[in-house]
């Protein structure tokens, strides 16, 4: 009895054991939820965040370091009409400025950050006006608790700024831009529009200047300027990747993409000079003996081989400069005839190139290579090409891989008679998408795919067939970004452009004092390749002539 007893004690104290181990447990889980749900309640803590996701791993791409930019605006659009209140309490509209190129500063007295750059605006305005006539506007964020009007007019006043302060009383310009942290510097041109903007301090003079000479001649022209005189030699080849060493760079492939892409930039903004100079040596040293275009020229040499994309890309950059000058008749019929001689099959067939050395044509299709717009085209300038025409129409509309998976093919295979199942390389799988957005034709359930995925981890750099990122290429690329850009103009998806643009701005370096300035890659000068530079500056171009 006695040990039955003892029994039943151990066992109630083994049942009370249970119970408290089972609620601090219980607690545990529910503190680790709220800890990983929970927002930041102040633009202090989300400064942590900040500092912490500056530091992300480059495999996992842009995502985390766009948060911070306001979300209900964006570069390219025009500023929201915020109410502000000047030190008497009266009450001004933003577009009460509008008429002049303005600079927009949200700071805060307490804000550390803030501290690192508000001292430095007052150089900073000199900087500015030397350049061109540039007013300033300095918000203050005054929540009433951390920020009092007092508390930021005795800062603002050690600093001896000559401008326009102004009180962002309950914060409602904060909201109605959708900002998330300070400081935040916009950068208007004389409409309001947003060409640029700083979402975290800028402590460095040539990095401000960058912004200023970004206001002043466009986002666009840093870029220009960057290819033009580190990528384009005295002969007019575009090379494929910067050095820092120009040597280096001067050693690095020409590729008929890259001269393809700056002709159509050329045209796209009517600067015959620069379209000349490329294809002056396109047609001096890549032309082949049946008058095709080399698809890269290495250690002076041009492959005996075409690419039918490049040739297309070629063709309709000549075409619109007849259009637009004249005197490219007769380059035109040439290019035309050479689709007819060696851009097709013995069906009739668009075909991705044809080997001089062999005299073999391909037997294959890359649906990027597909720009239906184009070939329509040729087809109604020559019939004997309404066939090609036809039938890639055909293969580009019947290449989705599935309902689930609602991209498109990398290839088609005329041999077999199939799409073959190779990963996709999503900077030309978006270009096969863009081709489809020009006529009108990008099916719905692939523009939701782009847009699902622009709301959650971006876009990677390669998927295999089963929707999944290949090992390896868990990274951002600025030129996928681009091409988004271009497909959310063509579908009229402003929320889908405006999120794009924030992705492929994340790797412009901006800082006047470096050779790179303008250029897409890491901010140590390495990894800028054309195309990344190319794209964007054609992004930049339809972006402008919207």
């Amino acid at each position: 009895m006695e040990n039955d007893n003892h029994l039943k004690r151990m066992e109630r104290v083994l049942i009370r054991i249970f119970l408290v181990l089972s609620i601090v447990v219980i607690c545990g889980i529910v503190l680790l939820i709220r800890l990983d749900t929970e927002e930041p309640s102040s633009t202090e803590e989300k400064q942590v965040l900040e500092t912490q996701q500056d530091d992300y791993v480059w495999e996992n791409g842009l995502s985390d370091s766009t948060l911070w930019l306001p979300d209900k605006c964006g570069q390219y659009e025009k500023i929201p009409d915020i109410r502000l209140e000047d030190a008497e309490g009266k009450e001004h509209l933003l577009s009460e400025y509008a008429g002049r190129k303005t600079v927009l500063v949200f700071w805060a007295s307490w804000c550390e950050d803030c501290q690192k750059q508000m001292p430095h605006m007052k150089d900073y305005m000199k900087i500015a006006n030397a350049i061109d006539d540039i007013q300033f506007i300095f918000v203050n964020k005054t929540d009433g608790q951390k920020e009092t009007r007092e508390s930021a007019i005795s800062y603002f006043d050690t600093l001896d700024i000559k401008a326009d302060l102004m009180f962002d009383y309950n914060l409602y310009a904060y909201d109605a831009l959708g900002m998330h942290n300070i400081p935040t510097t916009y950068f208007l041109d004389e409409e309001g529009v947003i060409i640029s903007w700083a979402p975290k301090q800028i402590e460095s003079e040539s990095v401000f200047q960058a912004y200023i000479q970004d206001l002043v001649n466009g986002n666009s022209d840093a870029t220009l300027q960057f290819i033009k005189n580190n990528l384009i030699d005295s002969e007019g080849a575009v090379h494929s990747r910067y050095e820092k060493s120009e040597e280096e760079t001067w050693k690095s492939d020409v590729l008929s993409e890259s001269q393809g892409l700056m002709m159509q930039y050329a045209v796209l903004k009517q600067d015959k000079e620069l379209f000349d100079t490329i294809y002056q040596y396109t047609k001096s040293h890549m032309l082949l003996s049946k008058g095709l275009v080399s698809w890269m020229v290495q250690n002076g040499k041009a492959s005996e081989v075409n690419a039918l994309l490049d040739d297309i890309r070629i063709y309709q950059a000549v075409d619109c400069a007849q259009e637009l000058w004249g005197g490219y008749d007769e380059e035109v019929s040439n290019l035309t005839n050479r689709f007819i001689q060696y851009g097709i099959n013995k069906n009739g067939d668009y075909i991705d190139f044809y080997d001089s050395d062999s005299e073999q044509k391909a037997s294959r299709l890359t649906l990027c290579y597909i720009d239906l717009a184009t070939m329509k085209h040729l087809a109604d300038e020559n019939k004997q090409l309404e066939q090609a025409y036809l039938s890639a129409d055909q293969i580009l509309k019947n290449g989705q891989i599935s309902e689930t998976f609602p991209l498109y093919y990398s290839w088609y295979n005329y041999e077999k008679a199939k799409y073959e199942e190779d990963d996709l390389n999503m900077a030309e799988e978006l270009v096969t998408i863009l081709h489809l957005a020009q006529i009108g034709e990008l099916p719905d359930n692939t523009l939701e795919w782009i847009k699902s995925h622009m709301n959650s981890t971006g876009i990677k750099a390669r998927y295999d067939v089963n929707g999944q990122v290949v090992d390896g290429y868990n990274y951002d690329s600025t030129a996928v970004y681009a091409l988004v850009v271009r497909i959310a103009q063509e579908t009229g998806e402003n929320e889908l452009k405006r999120q794009a643009i924030r992705k492929m701005e994340k790797m412009r370096i901006q800082d006047s004092s470096l050779a790179y300035n303008g250029a897409f890659g890491m901010e140590d000068g390495s990894e800028i390749y054309s195309f990344d530079q190319i794209v964007p500056l054609l992004t930049y171009g339809y972006l402008e002539e919207e």
